[in-house]
């Protein structure tokens, strides 16, 4: 059976995700070099992307997903985000200052060359789902919603989040598929996360 409800709802997170990176790389608009057919070729490579993961979340299986709602729990605080930021913002800080480099020397500029390190870290993580994929859940899981509230776990949660949490979320929504479903899906997303950094790359006309 198919749920049109999940299905919308997987579109909405879509829309969201993209809505965020599209105000990024609009923060760095005086940089543009091809903005026209950047946008193009970036809204033809991601829509049809969100329209397949939320066709295909649309469909109901006997197997559940490996990271089940109620082994998330309410481990996303207010007071856990400050106990990160020991380890977050050097991180954060670490890659504002290569970024801001790499703009000086004819790079990506701050922030869209996060959005950058985001997408690479991901079509490589996107390629070992593809050979392993619990593997990679189960690191993701590991730290995102580790149910302890240390300083340590509550720093790698959100570098877990930013570095894997696109990858090992669609990863998540595909693990109750079977392997012919799953395998070229993944498949398509790394190319799909190559071609997206592409259209971003050009788009700064690098």
């Amino acid at each position: 059976m198919f749920s049109f409800r999940k299905s919308l709802k997987t579109f909405v997170k879509g829309q969201f995700c993209f809505l965020i990176m599209t105000l990024v790389l609009l923060l760095n608009a005086p940089y543009w070099h091809e903005p026209l057919t950047s946008w193009i070729l970036i809204l033809m490579l991601i829509q049809p992307g969100i329209f397949l993961l939320a066709f295909v979340d649309g469909f109901r299986t006997k197997k559940s997903v490996e990271i089940e709602p109620e082994e998330r729990g309410n481990v996303f605080t207010f007071k856990g985000f400050l106990k990160s930021l020991w380890f977050l913002a050097p991180v954060l800080l670490f890659l504002t200052v290569v970024m801001w480099y790499a703009d000086f020397d004819g790079g990506l500029p701050f922030p869209s060359g996060i959005l950058a390190v985001f997408l690479m870290v991901n079509c490589s993580l996107s390629f070992l789902s593809f050979i392993m994929p619990s593997y990679a859940l189960t690191f993701y899981a590991a730290n995102a919603y580790d149910k302890s509230k240390t300083a340590w776990s509550e720093g790698f949660r959100y570098i877990a989040i930013y570095f894997c949490g696109l990858n090992s979320e669609i990863q998540n929504l595909l693990s109750r598929f079977p392997f012919y479903v799953q395998r070229p899906i993944t498949l398509l997303l790394c190319i799909w996360y190559f071609l997206v950094l592409g259209g971003i790359i050009n788009m700064f006309g690098l």
